[in-house]
């Protein structure tokens, strides 16, 4: 495949989880849910934003600058988390699972996407992919963060929360 239709298809997986998320954002009525949705669905039109970008370049035979691929959310957690640890309603908590798993199945295969395409490319067009690839892992340990939350199975930030054996 050659870049521009790996391009064309990565749009196509970064719009699938904008659009997801932006349908969460209309589902779930916790506040501190359609702040977490908002921010993966904002940090998905960037890349849609800079998918657009590159294919433009590439039909000028620009060379396209991998600065510009950049991710709205923070490495670091800390303040979504603990917001999120305050208690969600119970009747809130089946939507924002449902959303949280969907959300989770199509980072997992945008970032397999990513990886696939990655190993099957070269030069700048691999270092733009691998980019695409790390922040789309970010998104999935993120996703996967609220949903061990959401589901109360013990774990938070992947390590087990608690003795389940007691």
């Amino acid at each position: 495949m050659d870049s521009q239709n790996i391009f064309k298809s990565a749009i196509t997986y970064e719009k699938k989880i904008r659009d997801l998320y932006l349908s969460a954002v209309d589902t779930i009525d916790d506040d501190r849910g359609k702040d977490f949705f908002k921010a993966l669905a904002k940090d998905e039109q960037s890349h849609v934003d800079f998918l657009e970008y590159s294919l433009e370049n590439m039909a000028s035979a620009k060379e396209i600058d991998i600065e510009k691929l950049t991710t709205a959310l923070s490495p670091s957690v800390e303040d979504d988390v603990s917001r999120m640890k305050k208690k969600i309603p119970e009747q809130m908590l089946g939507d924002i699972k449902r959303a949280l798993n969907a959300a989770l199945a199509l980072e997992v295969e945008t970032s397999q996407f990513y990886k696939k395409s990655c190993d099957n490319s070269q030069g700048p067009v691999k270092e733009i992919l691998k980019k695409f690839y790390e922040i789309e892992q970010a998104h999935v340990e993120l996703v996967q963060i609220q949903l061990d939350y959401a589901t109360g199975n013990g774990y938070w930030f992947n390590f087990m929360e608690t003795d389940m054996e007691d």
